[in-house]
């Protein structure tokens, strides 16, 4: 049996019972949150996470892009972190620093395409290929997001996170043993917050730059079907996932409404009503069409979130 999650202590946040999940994914799909909390400030999510049992499974949701729910959704609490931990602000200016650098802060909550926009805005450069990844700040230092040859190590100083007991800890890359699209959270571990060093530069520029990439993304992505962004991890050897993809014939792959996009064959689409049930047996359908083309395992970028917790694809 799947136990109950108690109620909140005094002053820790909000909590909504039964919520749907699907439109908090970029995927729209998944089922109910049994609990749904939500907090305007850091004290109040410490206060609440170390008070959860340890029984209660528990999901951090930010922006839902690298994330498939399962169609019986999730019979434990998911923390949303982005309707009140989601502040970025300049925290120290380039003329307080005499290695000419800035310090640009933000919570997990946040969105990359805010923090790169914030970036911009203050005339400084370094966060420009966060302007194409969806997702939140919390979900990008999980995943060490990158595009366009940078990556989140490249700029992030340390991370403020919270351990079980709520105990606050400040994490640099090193210690997070940042890689491709890895961090080394220690399990039951939170991101709560980031500091990013970042340079002065032309904000015509910087606007600049961001439109190509966006441009390119408009050009190569299917922006007007919902997915996950990119599904597979590039192996650390040899062709990328996308070609892979293809040379084992699965672009234009489908299983109910999930599809392998024609577009893009690393993007795997939502054509309307797909379900995660459908999603995930594309996904292994691919997988063992890649593996018997080429003998190359591909790897997931995205996690299947189960009733009660993450599970393997």
């Amino acid at each position: 049996m799947i136990p109950d999650v108690p109620p909140p202590p005094p002053n820790a946040g909000m909590l909504s019972e039964h919520v749907p999940l699907a439109g908090r994914t970029t995927w729209r799909i998944g089922g109910l949150a049994r609990w749904l909390a939500t907090f305007q400030n850091v004290d109040e999510l410490a206060s609440f996470w170390s008070r959860l049992s340890p029984e209660t499974p528990r999901f951090i949701l930010g922006g839902g892009s690298n994330i498939l729910i399962s169609d019986s959704g999730f019979h434990g609490v998911v923390l949303d972190m982005t309707h009140g931990l989601n502040q970025i602000h300049l925290q120290q200016p380039i003329s307080d620093n005499p290695n000419g650098e800035a310090v640009l802060f933000a919570q997990a909550g946040a969105s990359t395409r805010a923090l790169a926009h914030k970036a911009r805005q203050l005339g400084l450069g370094g966060a420009e290929f966060l302007a194409g990844i969806p997702g939140s700040v919390g979900g990008a230092l999980v995943m060490n997001a990158g595009a366009h040859g940078g990556e989140l190590k490249d700029i992030l100083i340390d991370a403020l996170v919270l351990d079980p007991s709520g105990e606050r800890h400040i994490l640099t890359p090193t210690d997070l043993k940042m890689s491709y699209r890895h961090s080394a959270l220690p399990t039951g571990w939170i991101f709560v917050s980031a500091r990013f060093r970042l340079v002065p530069k032309d904000r015509e520029r910087i606007r600049q730059t961001m439109q190509r990439h966006n441009h390119h993304r408009r050009l190569s992505q299917p922006l007007h079907l919902p997915s996950a962004g990119s599904t597979f991890k590039n192996p650390p050897h040899g062709p990328a996932a996308w070609k892979l993809i293809e040379d084992a014939r699965m672009r234009g792959a489908a299983i109910g409404q999930a599809r392998v996009s024609d577009k893009h064959c690393n993007f795997l689409v939502n054509m309307g009503q797909a379900s995660a049930t459908d999603m995930t047996a594309l996904i292994r359908k691919v997988q063992n069409a890649v593996l018997a083309h080429s003998g190359i395992k591909l790897h997931t970028e995205v996690g299947l979130l189960g009733p009660t917790g993450l599970e393997p694809f």
